[in-house]
Formats: C-alpha cells, sequence, structure tokens
C-alpha cells in the first residue's frame, strides 16, 4: 500500500510513483563483486514486487558525478555482508539523481548519496544522507529490519470537539495523522495519546504528535473525513479510505480504499478533486 506527497500540481510519491518512469529491471553495472544484486531502475516496478514479496526497498540515490557515491558503491555494496542482507530482504532499486530528478525531489534529497529504506507499504522509514561504511549499513539495516517486525502493532482512535482523551474506538485503523502529514512515515498511535475531532477518537505516535494534531486539527484531518472519493465517484459507494493506500495533495491526506483506486486518483487528481 502507499502514501505519496505532491508539490503544487504535481503528483508525486513519498511512496507511490504516478506511472510517469519506464517500467523495467535491469542488472546493476557496478562490477563483477555486485554481479548477484539486481538493481530495479523502475521505482513502479520496485514497489509492485515490494507489495507482492513483503519486502523493504533499499533506494540507492547516485549520480554519475558523484565521488561520494562511486566510494559507496565500490567499498560499501561491494561488502559481502552488506550483499548478503540486500539479497535476503530487500527489494533493490538505483536511481540516477539526472535520470529521475522529479522523483529525487520528490523524496526530498538534499545531497547525494542519499539511502532510503521504503516499507512495501511505501512510506519513508529510514533516510541515510551521504557516505555509509558497510558496517554502519549493516547496522541500520539489521535494526531496520526488527523495526520492521514489530511495529505494526497497536491500536487507535477518532477525534471530535477537541478534547485529550484515553480510550474508545479508534478513527483511521489506529494511524497517526500527523506522523503521516509532517514525518512521512505509517505509524500506529499510542493509545496514552489521542484527541477527539467530528466526534471520532484518534490516536497519536506520541504526546508531540497529539499537541501538534490539537493546535490545527483541519491542518492534518483527511480530505471527506478519510472516506475514498473515487469509489464514491465511480462506484457510488462511501467506502471508507485505508491511509496505508494514500497520498499527500495539496498538503492534505487522502485515502482510498484500495491500490486500484489510489492509481486511479494518481492519474486523474483533479477529475476527482474538482468537486470540492
Amino acid at each position: 500500500m502507499s502514501f505519496i506527497r505532491t508539490g503544487s500540481l504535481a503528483l508525486t510519491l513519498v511512496a507511490t510513483v504516478a506511472g510517469t518512469l519506464a517500467a523495467g529491471e535491469t542488472p546493476g553495472t557496478d562490477g563483477t563483486n555486485l554481479s548477484r544484486l539486481t538493481w530495479r531502475r523502475s521505482y513502479k516496478q520496485a514497489a509492485e514486487e515490494s507489495r507482492q514479496r513483503r519486502r523493504p526497498i533499499l533506494v540507492k540515490i547516485t549520480a554519475t558525478w558523484c565521488g561520494p557515491c562511486r566510494q559507496m558503491q565500490q567499498l560499501t555494496f561491494t561488502d559481502e555482508r552488506v550483499r548478503r542482507r540486500l539479497r535476503r530482504d530487500f527489494v533493490l532499486l538505483e536511481l540516477d539523481a539526472d535520470e529521475h530528478s522529479q522523483l529525487v525531489a520528490d523524496f526530498k534529497v538534499e545531497a547525494y548519496p542519499t539511502t532510503l529504506v521504503v516499507s512495501p507499504e511505501l512510506t519513508i522509514v529510514k533516510r541515510l544522507t551521504g557516505f555509509q561504511s558497510a558496517g554502519d549499513l549493516v547496522t541500520v539495516l539489521d535494526l531496520t529490519r526488527s523495526k520492521d517486525a514489530t511495529e505494526d502493532d497497536e491500536e487507535f482512535e477518532p477525534v471530535s470537539a477537541l478534547s485529550v482523551v484515553n480510550a474508545g474506538q479508534l478513527a483511521f485503523d489506529g494511524f497517526c495523522l500527523t506522523s503521516l502529514l509532517d514525518d512521512n512515515r505509517l505509524r500506529k498511535g499510542d493509545s496514552q495519546f489521542t484527541a477527539v475531532y467530528k466526534e471520532q477518537r484518534v490516536c497519536f505516535h506520541s504526546e508531540l504528535h497529539r499537541d501538534r494534531f490539537v493546535a490545527d486539527p483541519e491542518r492534518y484531518w483527511p480530505v471527506a473525513n478519510g472516506r475514498c472519493l473515487v469509489s464514491s465517484r465511480d462506484n457510488g459507494s462511501s467506502a471508507n479510505g485505508d491511509p496505508r493506500v494514500g497520498v499527500i495533495w495539496r498538503g492534505k491526506l487522502w485515502f482510498f480504499s484500495d491500490r486500484e483506486t489510489q492509481q486511479r486518483f494518481i492519474q486523474m487528481p483533479q477529475q476527482y478533486a474538482g468537486s470540492l
């Protein structure tokens, strides 16, 4: 499932791609030491493989003119410890900054190399900027794998006339709206940090996340109260959206009932948002 962040009019993914990249996978061309690593060149294909195999994506963002990128390629990605973990646990994606400048901008890359770990739900769970030694990268990969195995638990809640509360049914499957919008992270809330807004109880990842929401709830509240506008318009249904299949567009959260309806929105956001 996916999450997207967009700039002004352009729709882009925090976690899914709008389909403008070419599909297909290409083996890495980094020398014999990397012959057993296959680096995809299409984010769209990597995202689909990640979803099917339930593996996170390791995104390597480089540039041909970048010295530290070449160093990391020669010293880090040739290390057998790194290669073993990448083959075992990740879908691999390599993006050239010059070839995929819009996608790189959407990822908010500020320096090269940048290495991202993206969950099967297509949210960025780890960002590494600059050269990473083999030992440092192995540590991060192991921690990420351990965290992914335990993170998606806990419950969550809805929100109403703004009060801070502690129990009850949770809205949006317990996911923290503040973390989605501000952190690009799909995280369950902690049941001790809740607020009620629009007669729904919402749960937050931390006290800070709850306080941000309380200060400006409309900023974080999903469009159409979290209902899937694509299902509503195309099928006449009023299906609730799933936070794991969402986009950030025009600075707002948009949730969809499944990946298909999300992709329809990605292709034609104006068509579905025009009536609002």
